[in-house]
């Protein structure tokens, strides 16, 4: 438990450091104040540090969270590009071929206007007689 709590401290420090967050929990659990003739009540003092600290292990808590939210949005964006560059590729071969002419079809068809032509030439010429 101890290793833990001490490895959360660290993850902490170190996602405060990056956030630009001077103090953690556990510096300010260590915090301790000089005692002067007429200072504020050590205990009281000691009581607001605790809920300041509770409500730090509760940010760091919803930061954490918050970027494992992010972190998996991210990874599920990365995903659905791939799948859609994938499908577009899988696709395109399809779009080709709907769109392909057979070119034996089409020389056969040239050669067909061709015949064609040349028999309403030759009945033109044959009407002209």
């Amino acid at each position: 438990m101890q290793d833990e709590y001490t490895r959360k401290l660290e993850d902490q420090k170190s996602l405060f450091r990056q956030l630009g967050v001077k103090l953690d929990a556990l510096s300010i659990h260590e915090k301790d104040f000089d005692a002067k003739m007429r200072g504020y009540d050590k205990e009281e003092v000691d009581r607001f540090l605790d809920d300041i600290i509770v409500d730090y292990e509760r940010f760091y808590d919803i930061i954490t969270d918050l970027l494992d939210k992010y972190k998996e949005i991210q990874r599920r964006q990365a995903y659905w590009e791939e799948e859609k560059k994938t499908l577009a590729a899988a696709r395109k071969p399809q779009l080709d071929t709907e769109h392909a002419v057979d070119r034996r079809m089409v020389e056969e068809g040239i050669r067909q206007m061709e015949r064609s032509l040349e028999q309403f030439k030759l009945h033109l010429r044959s009407e002209q007689r």
